[in-house]
């Protein structure tokens, strides 16, 4: 089975709600906080994706940074990152 890897500012987010693993920095405390509330396991941190997996690169999606974001504003920006997750092909 091809393991999905999500890389870019978002891949923690995308991961949690996708159930993949994401390559990157490890995500900031609210990020975290928006992620313990869907109830689901931190993604797995991977040093980098492996030739066989599935490549989502976050940075295509042009949202805002999560870095310093708030609470409140994290939340905001999952369900965006929600939403973009359901049209995508995998």
């Amino acid at each position: 089975m091809t393991r999905v890897v999500f890389v870019g500012s978002h891949g923690a987010l995308a991961a949690a709600l996708r159930r993949g693993a994401f390559a990157g920095p490890p995500p900031e405390e609210a990020v975290i906080e928006a992620i313990e509330e869907l109830d689901v396991p931190l993604p797995p941190r991977v040093g980098a994706p492996e030739p066989d997996d599935l490549v989502v690169d976050t940075a295509e999606w042009n949202l805002p940074d999560p870095v310093g974001l708030c609470l409140e504003e994290v939340r905001e920006l999952r369900a965006v990152i929600e939403e973009r997750l359901s049209s995508l092909p995998i």
